[in-house]
This record gives C-alpha cells, structure tokens and sequence, in this order.
C-alpha cells in the first residue's frame, strides 16, 4: 500500500481555509467514488500559534488506485486551481512517498469526534532503518493488542529517503496518548534499543482532523 504525506506551507490562515475547503470537493468526490483511496484526511496543527501549516495524509489500496485518483477530475481540477493561484503559498509543497511497514486499524477511527493526530518523520543513521523498522512492528503488535483507544497506527518508509521512516498515529484522545501510549512498555523498550543511539532526527506533530477521512468505515483489517 502506498502513502503520500503532503505538508503544504499556505501564506496565512485564510490562504490555509482556503486549500482546506479546496481539498474538501476532492474528498467528497473520492470517499463514495474510489473505493481503492483508503484514507484522505486533512490535519492541522494543534498548536495555535502554527495557522499555515497544513498536512494531507493519503493512503492507497495499490498503485492502480493512485493514479486512477491522480486522474480523476477531482483531482486535476484542484492541481490546476492551486497552480493558477500560487499566493496561496509561501513555499512549495513538501511531498513524500512511502510504503507500509507495519500498520492496524480500528472502526472506531473512521467515527472518532475529535481524535488525537500524532505524525513523526524520523532519521536513522545510514543502514540501520530496516532494524529499526523491526523494532517499530514489536511497538505495532504490542500497540494493538493492548490499547484499545489507539485507533490507527502506522509506520512506513520513505521511498524517496533510504534514512527516513514516519509514523501516523490516531489517538481517541490527548491523554491517551500522553497517558497510555507514550509510556508503555513497548515504546519505552523501542526508544531503548532504536532511539538516540540510531536516530539523527525526530519531528512529532499533534495534528487537528479538519477534513477528509482516517478510515471508511468498514470492517478493519490488518491494514490502514
């Protein structure tokens, strides 16, 4: 499965509800009409100082379902708007790829009020990230198994950057995450054995759900 991170970097808040609305005509065309677009969802930053910010998270069920979403007119229309009115943004898109490491789901994610977003890009040093990568499934299945309000968590790798994993996390709430997740044992044991002595970066953002999607709501699988 392939997921596309897109933080797009708006010129002010009302540039930023802009590209939100903008983004909005996409994901009500695409949550009844592509059922291969697994996730299109909308995040903001939770921090209010931070009202340019902007993070689209996409997941697709393979590469068919990708381009045909690229292609639709939904889509098209949209690139074709934000190319005709660049003062939307101060900088470029910052845009990657990535394939799933590990990764659940829960139904309840696809009805969560207002969950608790966690996404992270983290740097390993050269040749370490596939141990690294193991590491995190011990923290997926043990995430899983015991955490009930964890309602989404994944890891994947960047297939632009051969260092560079990200996680998106979706929370019930601030204090699970902060309360349960963050201190458990699998983490804990994670940071341990895969943390500063391998890692050369790490970025966590707590997102806001604004638009889009985390999940159709259907019955989970193994995957996002």
């Amino acid at each position: 499965m392939t997921v596309v991170i897109a933080k797009l970097n708006t010129a002010n808040g009302e540039a930023r509800q802009t590209v939100i609305n903008a983004l909005a005509k996409v994901q009500e065309f695409s949550k009844p009409n592509e059922p291969g677009v697994l996730r299109h969802a909308t995040l903001v930053s939770r921090d209010p100082s931070d009202d340019k910010s902007l993070y689209v998270i996409e997941e697709y069920a393979d590469q068919a379902a990708f381009d045909g979403h690229m292609a639709a007119k939904a889509t098209t229309d949209l690139i074709s708007n934000f190319e005709a009115n660049p003062s939307l943004f101060a900088k470029p898109t910052e845009i990657s790829m990535s394939d799933i490491s590990s990764s659940f789901v829960r139904p309840e994610c696809a009805r969560a009020a207002d969950p608790f977003v966690g996404y992270a890009s983290i740097d390993y040093k050269e040749g370490t990230r596939d141990e690294a990568l193991e590491g995190w499934k011990g923290v997926t299945s043990a995430t899983q198994n015991n955490e009930p309000d964890t309602l989404s968590y994944a890891i994947v790798k960047d297939k632009g950057n051969s260092v560079s994993v990200h996680t998106f996390e979706v929370y019930a709430s601030e204090r699970y995450f902060k309360e349960v997740h963050a201190t458990s044992e699998a983490v804990a044991n994670n940071r341990a054995k895969y943390g500063d002595s391998v890692r050369t970066a790490f970025n966590l953002r707590l997102l806001k759900l604004v638009g889009g999607f985390l999940h159709r709501d259907e019955k989970a699988g193994p995957n996002l």
